[in-house]
């Protein structure tokens, strides 16, 4: 399994009618590209209660540990106490913390990062990302959908660390 994988993504307008571009800036929008990333949380947010254990460990400044009247450690990850909780977020969520949210969610331990924006216009957007292990495919899935939803043309590839090779993704 590759540490980093680069993700190309390019989307773009099929016939240039106002609705996909408006569709297109929408979606630029929840992906946070003006801000200058591609958050996964405008796809699939992550909640609050089950972001928070992320937050949780270590004092950046100080190596201190950082104990939490609420959340424990519990293998590996930060985890509500609270039996009730952690049953309610299962059910919910179907699973009740960060890391087991974002590999169910969004197919990655890891949110987007060193994001590059090669082309970003009225009618086409064209990004590169890194990602933990492999795509985010389950985002794919929900941008593929949206895609298909408002006549977008989606292209995802991704180069994995350590393999030969283009994965087409979708």
């Amino acid at each position: 399994m590759p540490n980093h994988t680069i993700n190309f993504v390019t989307i773009e307008t099929n016939t240039n009618v106002d609705e996909e571009i408006q569709a297109l800036e929408e979606l630029k929008n929840d992906l946070r590209i003006k801000e200058g990333k591609f958050d996964f949380e405008g796809i699939v947010p992550m909640p609050e209660e089950i972001k928070k254990g992320a937050t949780l460990g270590l004092d950046m400044e100080t190596g201190e540990k950082i104990e939490h009247k609420d959340y424990a450690l519990d293998g590996g990850v930060y985890k509500p106490k609270s039996p009730l909780t952690r049953k309610r977020l299962m059910v919910e969520y179907g699973c009740d913390n960060w890391y087991d949210f974002s590999n169910l969610h969004w197919g990655t331990k890891w949110n987007a990062y060193e994001f590059e924006s090669i082309q970003d216009e009225e009618h086409v957007l064209f990004v590169s990302f890194l990602t933990a292990w492999d795509s985010p495919r389950e985002i794919v899935e929900k941008i593929k959908t949206y895609c298909n939803q408002h006549n977008l043309h989606l292209d995802w590839t991704a180069e994995h660390e350590g393999e030969d090779g283009i994965e087409q993704i979708a």
